[in-house]
């Protein structure tokens, strides 16, 4: 069994997380690669501070890091919201695994599930998450399953865009409860474009 643990995302990892943004794997499931180191750190780096609407962290297994994984309450973006029609007490994760070693290890199931538990739902007033996969992301898909999630809506956040598979966790649904399967690509990102501008008005 894998020992999988959480740090607040700091600015010491900005350099690996940037790195990790440039590898294939990534920019096919998460987000297009950053033009620049500085470009990165205008997102992230704001990420970095305690005050952010997005809680982002550094997770680790077997005592290496070996992804990256962010939290934040989706009212805080009211057109995701509206889009999504998630209502109070309603927090959307997004995540990829970095290291290419770690693919394929069935780690992305126990990474979701461990941080729903110790993270999202340490908050009382947390009372649903959901997350926003490409709808042919079926590595995530299947991942956010395994972690207790279902299928709940299509959401297209743009024209010619694919639509993202949204996929909801209520608090009192255990997760785990599908054998961990081998994964290719285990990367996931909810408004990975559209919305990564408007992410910076509050990080």
């Amino acid at each position: 069994m894998p020992r999988i643990e959480f740090r607040r995302f700091g600015p010491d990892d900005l350099q690996q997380v940037f790195l990790w943004l440039l590898r294939p794997h990534v920019v096919r499931g998460y987000a297009p690669a950053p033009d620049s180191f500085m470009e990165m750190v205008a997102k992230f780096g704001p990420r970095t501070r305690d005050d952010n609407a997005v809680r982002a962290f550094m997770f680790c297994v077997d005592g290496h890091d070996a992804g990256y994984i962010q939290a934040y309450d989706v009212a805080a973006f009211d057109d995701y919201a509206a889009m999504t029609g998630a209502g109070a007490g309603t927090t959307c994760i997004d995540f990829f695994i970095g290291e290419d070693a770690d693919l394929g290890r069935g780690l992305a199931g126990r990474v979701i599930d461990r941080f729903l538990n110790e993270v999202v739902f340490a908050d009382p007033a947390v009372q649903a998450c959901i997350a926003g996969p490409g709808e042919g992301n079926k590595e995530a898909i299947r991942a956010l399953e395994k972690a207790g999630f279902r299928r709940w809506k299509m959401v297209r956040i743009k024209e010619g865009q694919e639509a993202e598979c949204v996929m909801r966790r209520d608090r009192d649904v255990q997760g785990l409860r599908i054998a961990p399967v081998v994964t290719g690509v285990l990367a996931l990102s909810t408004a990975r474009r559209a919305f990564a501008r408007a992410a910076q008005r509050t990080i």
